[in-house]
C-alpha cells in the first residue's frame, strides 16, 4: 500500500470514529462498523428506536464537498448492503431505515444529514 493510500485509509478510519462518537452522543447504539457484504460496505449502522441508520461517512475539506460526494450508485450499494444486514438481523425488521450521511471536516463538528438519499425518491423500497 502506498503512503498516500495509507494516509487516506487512516483519515477515513479517524472520520468514522468521530462519526460513531457523535452518533453515540445523539443516543444511537452503534451496531456495526465497516460492515462488508457481497453488495458493498456500510461505514456505520446505528440504531435509535425506531430508526436504523445506514451511515456513510465522508471526510472532506468542506460540508458542501461532502454533500456532493455521495453518488446514487454508491447509495444504491449501501442500500443493498443494508438488506443483507436486515436479513441477518430480523429484530430490526420494523425499524425505519434511513440512509444517512455524516460529513467530517477539519475545522468543524460532524454534520449529520439524516435520510440524505432516498432510493427512487422515497424509502418504499426498504
Amino acid at each position: 500500500m502506498t503512503a498516500e493510500r495509507q494516509r487516506r485509509e487512516q483519515r477515513g478510519r479517524d472520520a468514522e470514529a468521530k462519526a460513531a462518537a457523535f452518533l453515540r452522543d445523539q443516543g444511537f447504539a452503534i451496531l456495526a462498523e465497516r460492515l462488508r457484504t457481497p453488495s458493498g460496505e456500510i461505514d456505520l449502522i446505528a440504531y435509535n428506536e425506531p430508526v436504523l441508520a445506514l451511515v456513510e461517512v465522508k471526510a472532506r475539506a468542506s460540508v458542501g464537498r461532502g454533500l456532493f460526494s455521495l453518488s446514487a450508485r454508491q447509495a444504491s450499494r449501501i442500500a443493498a448492503a443494508g438488506a443483507y444486514f436486515l436479513a441477518d438481523h430480523p429484530e430490526y425488521a420494523e425499524a425505519l431505515v434511513s440512509l444517512d450521511l455524516i460529513v467530517i471536516t477539519p475545522d468543524g463538528p460532524p454534520q449529520h444529514f439524516p435520510n440524505a438519499w432516498q432510493q427512487d425518491g422515497d424509502d418504499s423500497a426498504w
